[in-house]
């Protein structure tokens, strides 16, 4: 009995040293992750609405509209987490979609520009697990580029699915997420703009 206490007491012992390590190392590593998150997210802004100076989080008048007119039949849009509207000189310049779709690894962290004329001007992923070599490949320039120009109005789909963007080989799955988070921007743009929010 008394071994089983002492082997009890040192379990706890290296649980108590453990914990107390991974709190300390939380502590300095939390504030790090989070200015590395957001210098990720600015840059991500910044190249998907070039010309913007500024942008401003505009996700609570966004969420506000779709709230008001969700009972009306109109789609809801849940892959979109956050707005940004860019801005230069105090004019609108653009808008920044935060996106999550799932894609086949699980979510896909993306964000989407839109002008002010409803087209899109870039695409960025910030973060996914999908498989290097195959899904992975969202994250290329030339993969990306595809799907801007693409004009809100008409729904973005790949290929496969009688769309306009021709999905990465090997990874439909992971094309069509990106695809879809990319249609919900677009079509959100649009509900938006015609709400007259901006």
């Amino acid at each position: 009995m008394r071994d089983v206490l002492r082997l009890g007491f040192i379990l706890f012992a290296i649980c108590a040293v453990a914990a107390g390590a991974l709190a300390f190392v939380n502590d300095i590593t939390e504030e790090r992750i989070a200015a590395q998150a957001a210098m990720k997210l600015e840059q991500a802004l910044e190249s998907v609405v070039p010309g913007a100076e500024e942008f401003r989080d505009e996700t609570d008048r966004v969420l506000a509209l779709k709230a008001a007119v969700s009972d009306g039949g109109r789609p809801e849009f849940p892959l979109i987490n956050r707005v940004y509207v860019g801005y230069d000189n105090g004019e609108m310049v653009g808008t920044a979609f935060a996106c999550t779709p799932s894609g086949y690894g699980g979510p896909i962290d993306a964000v989407v520009g839109v002008s002010r004329d409803g087209v899109v001007t870039g695409l960025t992923v910030v973060k996914h697990t999908e498989t290097p070599g195959l899904g992975a490949n969202i994250t290329s320039r030339d993969f990306q580029m595809r799907f801007v120009g693409l004009r809100a109005g008409i729904p973005v789909k790949v290929t496969k699915d009688g769309g306009q963007v021709e999905a990465i080989t090997g990874a439909t799955i992971s094309s069509r997420a990106v695809a879809s988070a990319v249609d919900q921007a677009l079509r959100l743009f649009e509900l938006v703009t015609r709400e007259g929010v901006w």
